[in-house]
């Protein structure tokens, strides 16, 4: 009897489990309420975020409960990473931030989200033919959200204290493409003049830095440096400085130059000259006489940014201790160096390809900075103008610095032994004039001439030159002659043929100074070949240079170089060959030398990484070194920098950390260095600007001594009349554009922002993003300001913000057709574009934030002709504080007489 109700009490116990697990699934399962959805009944609702619309629209329905909204096209519009198996009825991911985890299982009827878990109610999630529909009031609770849906608005309104990633994602866009007028034509925006004075006060920039290392061999040794870039104007000239001091804080370099820069040409009168410099300067770089700096005068009218030497050009600058630079090439990484001690990076013998050769040199810096060179050279079209002459003159002390005996620096010359040849490698004197004429669009002549001293000895030699396009090619003679009979002639050519560019130099001298030395016999061959070829579908780009320099039959010698560079899922990637031989009598016989590099460059997610190997192959068969660098941003003002190496000469290796830190007003870095062979390093590196603008004299971040600024000051025009009146408020929290860039920072209370590290003698287009406006009905009087910038210099300006409303209208056909993709110009009432807008399908067009005014309407000349219409458009526009919306209603647009051929219109396709 007791087994017998043992039995019967496991039967009850047993079913009132199915039961209450029956009942648990009838809970968690979908359509508690019999409700089924209704395609009839579906909504079709817009999701807004402050000022912001996202995505296209999300699909919803009305239940007993409140709005259910199609999950997929919420997680579309949002841009979560969350994935739903509708097999399994599970859904798993994350929301706006990895730490807000979302978990959904409805055959278990749980949720997890952001580190919680509730019990998964029947009516939160609905299945549709549609997909999940859940829930508004739970869906905003899982995303950490607020979730309003307004049906009868057509409209869901998301609420949140912090911008979401698809909302910043959002904002850049619109910003983008409202800064995309800055590539309009210059001339056509106001200018704002940044007159010169007797007396500007010099920018700063500091990079100071002190450690201490040890070694078992030399023991505890502590180094403190410091580099100082001065930038400022005096005598209503630009000026700037450079102070670099050694291991030990002692000055070790002091470059000084005061100097005009004009990108139009309109210095020194008659001569109308684009720079003039006094001081240390850099000197006139050819194929027989190499550039170097010194102190001297200079003066040249050529354009300031292309400095094409033919074939060939180099790039030197300011490199700061505990700074690297790469240089590369149409995107192509072609080398970098490391700051060696001399304060300044340097890329000589850069080769030149035919067409568009856009140079970038980034230089990295010991707290995260950044700095970016950006130079174009056109080898081909970038001749002189026909017409135009364009010289350069300049005398200088080639390698001796202005203030050289200030510091105690040895300024003798090299002091050739008496009766020996003068030594013309470092003169104690240079001067040199050349002179380019264009006589057509595709042939100019030039003409060089040089007087060197050195040794108590005068050197004068003339070269002249003739420069012609031939279809694809470009090609160049000279010939020079000096004061002691000696003859100099070289050829060079450059072009391209399909993908293939070819470099051709040949220079062949009898009893010439070739590099400060004089020759009996000279010759010097060099080819290059570059090209672009793929590896199954990997592009790859091929290049060979061979080089044979020959001064008689006791000195030959073969250079061959070989690089091969690619691009794999972002990293830059290149492989060098070297291969040096003896040819001739080789007496003592010397090995060749063979070495292979690696170098590459790339980022694996928010890491950036750099890395160099090294193989000798002859006349030593060893793989000589390497190093791995990685550096990872852990917010906006905090980086970490870790690298590990290994010199096998030495036989060490060695491992480094570096942390960042970026203030307002200084960046810090720290870092520790151990080596295999028991030693040790630690220091720190300090890196601010001085800065003594409008706010006084404070410290910052920005490096503004090296770069041009801008300091703009926003405030409410509220009487229109383009100045600041006393009454006027300051506009706080808005942001500046400058070219296709915004600023990091927004305007203070004063409605001040200082935007640095501007290009200098680059005209920028200077504007406001109109989204960072507190009032959406406000909008800048002027759009954009040109502002051509100077080194150490801010350009203040100020932005008057003034009323502003919209403008609607539909653009229809004679027959009443909407017309979509017609670009439609607003104009003001000096007949100035001040806006453009593309019709939609439709053929509506709406421009947003219109300043109050008169305006007018017309086609844009290649979208009328693309579409065989008139550009006149009947319709005027006022708006005002009591008229904020011109809503125009329908405009039609008639037939031209004669209809363009569209597909030869750059305008869009009409459909």
């Amino acid at each position: 009897m007791h087994q017998l109700f043992g039995k019967v009490r496991a039967l009850v116990a047993g079913g009132a489990l199915a039961l209450a697990g029956a009942v648990a699934a009838w809970a968690a399962s979908p359509g508690l309420d019999n409700w089924h959805a209704d395609p009839e009944e579906q909504f079709m609702l817009d999701v807004n975020i402050r000022q912001l619309r996202l995505g296209d629209g999300v699909r919803a329905y009305s239940t007993p409960e409140g709005t259910c909204v199609v999950l997929g096209d919420m997680l579309t519009t949002l841009d979560l990473p969350v994935t739903v198996d509708l097999k399994a009825r599970t859904a798993s991911g994350w929301a706006f931030k990895e730490s807000n985890r979302l978990e959904l299982n409805i055959p278990a009827g749980t949720a997890h989200f952001g580190g919680k878990a509730e019990r998964l109610d029947p009516t939160a999630v609905r299945e549709t033919p549609d997909g999940w529909c859940v829930d508004s009031a739970f869906l905003g609770r899982w995303l950490g959200i607020g979730i309003k849906p307004m049906t009868a608005g057509s409209l869901i309104v998301l609420e949140s204290e912090a911008k979401l990633p698809v909302e910043l994602a959002r904002e850049r866009e619109q910003r983008a493409a409202r800064i995309k007028p800055a590539a309009m034509p210059f001339d056509k925006l106001p200018r704002v003049k940044l007159p010169y004075r007797m007396w500007r006060a010099p920018a700063l920039d500091f990079i100071v830095s002190a450690g201490v290392t040890y070694r078992a061999s030399t023991g505890m040794r502590v180094d403190r440096q410091a580099s100082v870039l001065a930038a400022g104007e005096i005598a209503k000239m630009s000026y700037d400085a450079t102070l670099n001091t050694d291991g030990k804080g002692r000055p070790q370099s002091l470059r000084v130059r005061a100097y005009r820069s004009d990108p139009d040409g309109e210095l020194l009168g008659p001569l109308q000259a684009t720079h003039f410099a006094v001081g240390d300067v850099q000197g006139l770089a050819s194929r027989l006489l190499p550039g170097t700096n010194g102190r001297g005068f200079e003066v040249t009218n050529r354009p300031l940014f292309n400095p094409v030497a033919f074939d060939r050009t180099r790039f030197e600058g300011e490199l700061p201790p505990g700074w690297d630079a790469e240089l590369y090439r149409n995107g192509e990484l072609l080398s970098f160096a490391k700051s060696d001690g001399s304060g300044r990076y340097k890329f000589e013998d850069v080769q030149l390809i035919y067409g568009d050769n856009r140079f970038e040199v980034l230089l990295y810096g010991p707290q995260g900075q950044v700095r970016t060179r950006v130079e174009t050279l056109n080898v081909g079209q970038a001749q002189v103008p026909a017409g135009k002459t364009w010289y350069w003159a300049g005398v200088s002390q080639p390698g001796r610095e202005l203030a050289g005996k200030i510091i105690g620096r040895n300024e003798a010359s090299s002091g050739a032994p008496p009766g020996s040849e003068p030594d013309f490698r470092r003169p104690d004197l240079q001067a040199t004039v050349q002179v380019e004429h264009g006589l057509d669009q595709r042939t100019s002549v030039g003409a060089l001439a040089a007087v060197l001293l050195a040794d108590g000895e005068k050197l004068t030699f003339v070269e002249g030159s003739i420069r012609r396009s031939v279809g694809p090619a470009l090609v160049e003679a000279a010939v020079a002659r000096d004061n002691h009979g000696g003859m100099a002639a070289r050829a060079q050519a450059i072009a391209k043929f399909g993908a293939i560019n070819v470099n051709v130099d040949a220079l062949l001298a009898n009893d010439f100074v070739i590099g400060g030395k004089r020759e009996a016999h000279y010759r010097d061959v060099r080819v290059g070949v570059s090209a672009p070829f793929k590896l199954g579908h990997q592009p790859l780009i091929a290049q060979a240079d061979m080089r044979l320099i020959d001064r008689g039959i006791d000195d030959k010698a073969l250079t061959t170089t070989g690089r091969l560079s690619t691009n794999i899922n972002g990293f830059n990637l290149t492989t060098m060959v070297n291969w040096q031989k003896k040819l001739g009598s080789n007496v003592p016989p010397q090995k060749d030398q063979l070495d292979l590099t690696l170098i590459g460059t790339g980022r694996v997610k928010d890491v950036r990484l750099r890395g160099e190997a090294m193989w000798e192959i002859s006349p030593y068969n060893r793989f000589r070194r390497a190093e791995l660098s990685a550096y990872w941003s852990a917010s906006d003002k905090a980086d970490w920098e870790g690298a590990v190496g290994y010199d096998a000469v030495g036989k060490r290796g060695i491992a480094r950390i570096s942390h960042i830190h970026r203030f307002n007003s200084v960046a810090a870095a720290a870092s520790i260095e151990g080596g295999t062979d028991g030693s040790f390093a630690a220091g720190f590196n300090l890196n601010f600007s001085l800065d003594s603008g409008s706010r006084g004299l404070h410290f910052t971040s920005q490096k503004l001594a090296a770069s041009g600024s801008v300091e703009a000051r926003v405030y409410r025009d509220l009487n229109d009349n383009g100045v600041r009146d006393a009454d006027e408020p300051f506009e706080e929290g808005a942001m500046i554009t400058t070219g296709l860039s915004a600023s990091e920072q927004v305007t203070d209370k004063q409605g001040r922002v200082r935007v640095g590290g501007l290009q200098p003698y680059q005209p920028v287009a200077v504007g406001i993003d109109a989204s960072s406006l507190s009032d959406p009905s406000l909008t800048p009087r002027k759009a954009l300001q040109l502002v051509v910038p100077r080194p150490g210099v801010a350009t203040k300006l100020d932005i008057g913000l003034v009323g502003a409303g919209d403008v609607e209208a539909v653009i229809v056909r004679q027959d009443g057709r909407g017309i979509e993709g017609l670009d439609i110009e607003l104009l003001n009432d000096k007949g100035d574009v001040v806006a453009t807008a593309r019709s939609d399908y439709d053929g509506f067009i709406l421009f947003e934030r219109v300043g109050y005014g008169h305006y007018s309407l017309r086609v844009a000349q290649a979208s009328a002709q693309a579409a065989g219409v008139d550009t006149a458009i009947n319709a005027t526009i006022d708006l005002s504080p009591d008229k904020t919306v011109a809503r125009l209603g329908t405009l039609r647009v008639f037939k031209t007489g004669q209809i363009a051929d569209a597909s030869s219109s750059t305008a869009p396709a009409l459909r």
